[in-house]
């Protein structure tokens, strides 16, 4: 897997050698010596260049496939794991790159996002443009901002315990660039507030959205909202996450996938439902739990194949076997080949659960079970409508779909975490008893600060434990 990169400190260096390397088209060629932030950023065309370096960085969203599959119930090792991951499998990890760099990198990765918007950001409002360019500013504006505040929500979640706004260890909020500076933890509830008003400014900078202008590779008013239910859903704003998923199904832009289209979406031959993607032309996910030779590195547990009946689409789309072993089939490939096949990063299937989850929590079981029950009827062939006796059962069944239907998709790890709910493996899945249950008060629902950020940042604070 990825090895650790970064920490904040050098976040700002590594962001301006790849905002200079993605704009070199645009400038005449100099001595390396000679380019500058100033010169880097003279047209609305550099600031484009920029702004799609920066969604580059966001790839990093494949930590959070990875580490959501190592330290949930979603995996195993595989067959031919030589290693990779072990560590993490088994909590063992600690927060050097040694023990530690999967669940490290996502630190590195994410403020590399930051650096890089950070760097681009203050120079929208000053390079050049055409009449006809003007209203690009508030468009790359709006992709920075956006961006940003993704990318300090994948940190908290990751790096701070359940959402309380008097936590004050969240993480540093680094809103400009100084390669000396040594930011300390903010609170949970001032990096909240700075997500919210990130996402909030960009979507208003955004024109409205059809399904003619819709693009799932780039930010816009819809899949923005399906962050903000996200976001709201973690730090329990259920009817913020109600109104948010409702604004993303109501667009009505990326209806549903049925049972008939659901196997495309994952072979990139369909882009039914998919709110946002990361674009992947060589490489890519599926090399994150197999080879191209077949060798199975990191499989599917036992517990998620059981988990699905036969009648459900989802069994043979997400799990593979070759007659000896299971392994994921979801993003094994395309037709571009073995391993490469774009990150989806949302999905409306996720709205859905999001809804039915926020109902559940409200105590309005026939508009939550109705959510479910929808998307259940989307992907279960013959599916006949369950009912619920209460908000508590409702809340059990969504969360085990969200299992079933998100699975590495980034999101059990924190799924059972925000639910306060323990990683409880089956026997099948482990080689020792020691590593099959993960409480709720473990230290491993909370990764650690990378050790070199510690070392290097005076008035940095580390996770309790490590």
């Amino acid at each position: 897997m990825k090895k650790y990169r970064n920490i904040i400190l050098v976040a700002a260096a590594i962001s301006s050698f790849t905002i200079i390397s993605s704009c070199k088209k645009q400038l005449d060629l100099q001595p390396l010596a000679s380019l500058s932030e100033d010169n880097a950023f003279q047209t609305i065309d550099d600031i484009k260049a920029g702004t799609y370096a920066g969604y580059s960085f966001y790839g990093a969203y494949a930590d959070n496939m990875y580490i959501s599959a190592l330290l949930s119930d979603e995996a195993k090792l595989g067959a031919n794991n030589s290693g990779g991951g072990a560590l993490e499998y088994r909590y063992q990890f600690g927060s050097d790159a040694t023990s530690g760099a999967d669940v490290v990198a996502a630190w590195g990765d994410y403020y590399g996002v930051i650096g890089q918007v950070n760097r681009v950001l203050p120079k929208v409002a000053t390079v050049t443009a055409t009449p006809d360019q003007e209203p690009l500013r508030d468009y790359y504006k709006a992709q920075l901002l956006a961006l940003r505040g993704m990318a300090f929500f994948e940190l908290l979640q990751a790096y701070s315990k359940n959402y309380d706004a008097s936590n004050p260890l969240g993480v540093p909020l680094v809103l400009d660039i100084n390669p000396t500076g040594q930011p300390a933890r903010n609170s949970a509830g001032d990096v909240m507030n700075q997500i919210v008003s990130d996402l909030n400014d960009a979507k208003s900078l955004l024109p409205a959205v059809t399904a003619s202008n819709f693009t799932d590779t780039l930010l816009n008013q819809v899949n923005i909202a399906a962050y903000q239910a996200r976001i709201a859903l973690y730090r329990k704003d259920y009817d913020a996450a109600v109104t948010y998923a409702s604004e993303v199904i109501n667009s009505n832009v990326k209806p549903l996938a049925d049972i008939s289209s659901f196997p495309d979406i994952w072979v990139g031959a369909s882009d039914a439902e998919v709110l946002f993607r990361r674009k992947y032309t060589g490489g890519g996910i599926g090399s994150l739990w197999s080879t191209s030779a077949g060798q199975i590195l990191i499989a599917p547990s036992d517990k998620l194949v059981s988990s699905y009946s036969g009648s459900d689409v989802r069994l043979p789309v997400y799990i593979g076997t070759n007659g000896t072993n299971n392994y994921v089939n979801k993003f094994y490939g395309s037709s571009l080949g073995v391993g490469v096949v774009d990150a989806i990063v949302a999905r409306t299937a996720e709205m859905y659960l999001i809804r039915a989850e926020a109902y559940a929590n409200k105590n309005d079981i026939v508009s939550g079970a109705a959510d479910l029950n929808f998307l259940r009827s989307h992907r279960i062939n013959g599916y006949v409508d369950e009912s619920f006796a209460s908000s508590t059962a409702l809340l059990n069944a969504v969360i085990e779909e969200r299992y079933k239907e998100l699975a590495f998709e980034g999101f059990r790890y924190f799924d059972l975490k925000r639910n306060s709910l323990p990683v409880q493996r089956q026997a099948s899945d482990v080689a020792s008893s020691e590593w099959q249950t993960l409480p709720v008060d473990s230290k491993y629902f909370v990764l650690p600060i990378p050790s070199d950020e510690i070392k290097a940042n005076s008035n940095m604070v580390q996770n309790p434990g490590y």
